[in-house]
This record gives structure tokens, sequence and C-alpha cells, in this order.
């Protein structure tokens, strides 16, 4: 049986990855400290030793920021990474890591074409470049033959308990709102850009998947393979809550969201691995409009830190 050590196990995706590790009965899994436990990004060389001491086979980590000022950024998407990375390295047996990155880390992409694991990294945003700094000290720690791993750069997740920072989770709220309230119309920037649009839940099994495997090429595209209009995920939303207003797209774009037109990812290498995604966005979309991923139990006392989570 395989110890899984969970890092980011209450954020969003971290959430739908402990749901799925519990269909794994052979993946015996352990949940890291709460941020507000452990700030893992600026946690003691010995704080890292604790964490890891239940000595894992795999640890995948999904613990970072997707909002924050740039030093807030750096230090949980790269900081953090690196002082996994020493307390990795620091471990007699070194576990096999799975790191989330994201496809953020791409920028600017050529309208049309799927962007592949071989593509130039140009990230157009703060946190694009936050997340490019980790993913650079992965790569670094295993060319260097410091570390064994794999990551998995996600493009745009759509699911249960997403917040209003991304657009399918602002868009729900508006829409939620307007219905209930009747109001006439709801506005948003511009929703023609085209996005890979990727169910939560099939994140959450690409991770699972990672964590299974004994070798990877080092990047691993997770996404859809589909590039669909942003405009898609507000009428999608609008038809599940019966919602008839108008829906005008005259408040400011996002100057984020308006640097990268159009990403769509190339699966070829992830699907010759075995894994392919499962589910349509409007199942993406009924999961972040009906449900919630429950959050997992607090990581606990000094005694209870390492109890696994039984499936």
């Amino acid at each position: 049986m395989k110890r899984v050590l969970l890092l980011g196990a209450t954020g969003f995706i971290g959430r739908a990855i402990v749901r799925e590790l519990g269909d794994h009965p052979d993946l015996q899994t352990h949940l890291g400290p709460r941020h507000a436990e452990v700030d893992l990004a600026t946690a003691s060389a010995d704080d890292w030793d604790a964490v890891l001491g239940m000595d894992p086979d795999v640890v995948v980590n999904a613990a970072g920021a997707t909002v924050g000022d740039d030093e807030a950024l750096f230090t949980q998407n790269a900081e953090l990474v690196g002082r996994l990375i020493e307390a990795l390295e620091r471990r007699p047996r070194r576990p096999w890591l799975v790191h989330l990155g994201s496809a953020a880390e791409y920028g600017l992409t050529e309208p049309d074409v799927p962007v592949s694991e071989h593509a130039l990294a140009s990230p157009q945003s703060s946190y694009g470049m936050s997340k490019l700094a980790g993913t650079q000290r992965v790569r670094q720690a295993c060319e260097g033959g410091q570390l064994r791993g794999v990551v998995l750069r996600v493009f745009n997740p759509v699911g249960a308990g997403q917040s209003g920072a991304t657009l399918p989770g602002r868009a729900a709220e508006l829409i939620r709102s307007a219905a209930s309230q009747n109001t006439p119309s709801v506005t948003f920037g511009s929703l023609d850009t085209r996005r890979d649009y990727v169910a939560l839940r099939d994140v959450a099994s690409a991770a699972v998947f990672a964590a299974r495997l004994e070798r990877s090429p080092l990047l691993l595209n997770v996404g859809s393979g589909v590039a669909r209009p942003s405009r898609d995920i507000v009428r999608g939303l609008a038809r599940l809550a019966d919602y008839h207003g108008e829906v005008t797209e005259t408040a400011p774009a996002s100057q984020r969201s308006a640097a990268v037109a159009w990403q769509q990812a190339n699966l070829e290498r992830i699907r010759a691995l075995g894994w392919a995604p499962r589910f349509t966005l409007d199942e993406a979309l009924l999961d972040l409009w009906y449900g919630d991923t429950p959050a997992p139990a607090a990581w606990g006392r000094e005694e209870n830190r390492h109890e696994a989570i039984q499936s």
C-alpha cells in the first residue's frame, strides 16, 4: 500500500483530490497541515521534517495561492516549492513528487494550435510567473538527480467550491444573485476569450493517476483538449439557474484574461501514459452550481497529524 501525503488538502483542487483518493483504498492518504496551523512557505526545516515524518511514498503538492500581491504569490507558489524540495532531499528515501502547476505558465499561445509541453513558457501574469518559478525549481531538482517527480500543468478547472476569483466562480455568484432577485441583467467583461475548461474531477483523477506513476516526462498537460469561449460558461450557468435576463459584456476586461486570448491543451503526452478526461463541461458546471466537496478534517494536534484518512 502506497502512502500518499497531500499538501494543500483544504484548497479548491486539494479538496477534490481528497475525494478522489477516497476511491482508491490501496492508497493510504495523509493530509498536510492547514495554512493556519503551519505556513509551509515559511516553515522551518524541523516543521517540514515533521510534515514528512510519516515517510510518504508519494507527495502531491496542491498547495499555493491564486490571488495576492507579487510577493505573496511568489512566496506561496515558488518559495514553498523550494522548501518542499529541500525537505525531500533530506529524506533517506525520497518520495515521488506530483506538483500541480498551471497553464498560466504558458502565457501567450498561438491561436488554433493546442499548446504542448514543449512550448516556450511566457507567462503574462504575476500568478503565472510565480507558478513557473515553482516548476523551474522542480525541474532543476529532477535534472540534478535530487528528486523524482512530475509537474501537472492544469488548465482552467471548473467544479464544486470554486471561488469568485475565477470566471466560473464569479459567474455562478452573479447569476445566482440575479436569479434570486429577478435582476434584469448581469454584466461581465468580454467573454470572447477561449479557454480549455476542464472538470475539477478530471484534475483530481489526473493527480491520483500521476501519483501511481513510477516515471514520467517532467511536464504533463491536464485539460479537456477543447478550447471553448468563456461565454459558454456564463450561458451554461444561466441555463442551470433558469435565468432569462440579459447578459452584457460591457464591464472592463480583466487584464490577465485579455492578455491571453486562446489556450487549448495538447493532451497527447498524458494520453499516451493512459489518462484522459472523462467529464463534460456541462457536468463540471453542474458540480459548480449544485455541489461542494466537503473540506477534510483538520490536520489535527501533534498526536493526530499523520492519521490516515480511511477510504
